[in-house]
């Protein structure tokens, strides 16, 4: 069966973004703000209804890319210039690693109960993932200034994120690992440290003990496959390994290109998936934070109609 799924983010709609901006200014007040998070919260899972998507996110309308606001909870980390996120006009605040890693009280954990409370009142039948940065993806975007290797400096993530999935009201995490999968962004790039794939698998296998884990990687066929987790695989740009024998979720709606796929051809594409496994959950490749607001709903749309087959 297939079974429709949001991951990541969703675009963040202009008028939320015009909310944002006159809280930054000093025009509008914290109370207010959060009036606007929620209301838009409550009118993405209207749409995430309409369209059959049955595991979803709050859509991170709260957080300005994948590391942030995370990064400013944790102890030891500094937020410091902006770097391409990959080769896509989107671009993100570098965590600077200037001493030993710790958890900060945080608002996550209540961000996501008031998610809850909001899906229960409009989308009681969906399930709801948390979204985190996953440890290795953490540290290859990072500037390490503190820590002798990339294999410590992920650990060290590894243990603030098993300290936060520890406190989150939600059963399901989704883990943002592009860096498994994909060519390294220039934060690292001119760097011959890397984490180990024994390492990145171990990490990742043991944050799976605290919640079920759904490890998302995109811009290329997975080099490490952790086990006993969800592994979502971009088939735009990649595959899913003839070694894989997991629980597979399948990015197969290109969210880096305007034009629309056709259903028939996606159902074609899917189906020597739907012989190898009982359970197919379908996605789009990436985040969708880099297409049009209304390109981005048409796809959770076609993706909500591959629903049931």
């Amino acid at each position: 069966m297939i079974v429709p799924a949001l991951i990541g983010s969703l675009p963040r709609p202009v008028s939320l973004a015009k909310k944002i901006e006159q809280y930054s200014i000093g025009r509008l007040s914290e109370e207010k703000l959060e009036e606007a998070y929620v209301e838009h919260t409550r009118r993405a899972f209207v749409k995430l209804k309409d369209a059959g998507i049955k595991v979803i996110t709050d859509g991170l309308y709260r957080w300005d890319d994948i590391f942030n606001p995370l990064i400013g909870f944790i102890d030891g980390v500094e937020v410091n210039g902006l770097f391409k996120f990959y080769e896509n006009n989107f671009f993100y605040r570098s965590p600077v690693v200037r001493g030993e890693l710790s958890l900060r009280e945080n608002p996550i954990p209540e961000w996501l109960n008031t998610a809850l409370g909001i899906k229960e009142e409009v989308y009681p039948e969906a399930t709801l993932k948390a979204v985190l940065p996953g440890p290795v993806t953490l540290a290859y975007h990072s500037i390490n200034e503190a820590y002798k290797s990339l294999d410590e400096l992920a650990e060290a993530y590894a243990g603030v994120l098993a300290e936060l999935i520890k406190e989150l009201p939600v059963g399901l995490v989704e883990l943002q690992e592009p860096v498994l999968a994909a060519e390294l962004s220039r934060a690292t790039r001119e760097k011959s440290d890397s984490v180990s794939r024994e390492t990145a698998k171990r990490l990742i296998e043991d944050l799976s003990r605290r919640k079920e884990l759904w490890v998302v990687t995109y811009f290329g066929t997975p080099r490490v496959l952790p086990e006993g987790v969800i592994v979502n695989f971009d088939l735009v740009e990649g595959s899913v390994p003839e070694r894989f024998q997991g629980r597979p979720a399948l990015g197969i709606v290109d969210a880096r290109k305007t034009k629309m796929e056709r259903r028939d051809r996606l159902v074609d594409k899917l189906k020597p998936f739907l012989r190898r496994y009982r359970e197919l959950y379908v996605t789009p490749n990436t985040l969708l934070d880099f297409l049009p607001e209304s390109v981005a709903w048409r796809k959770l749309k076609l993706l909500g109609k591959l629903g049931g087959e």
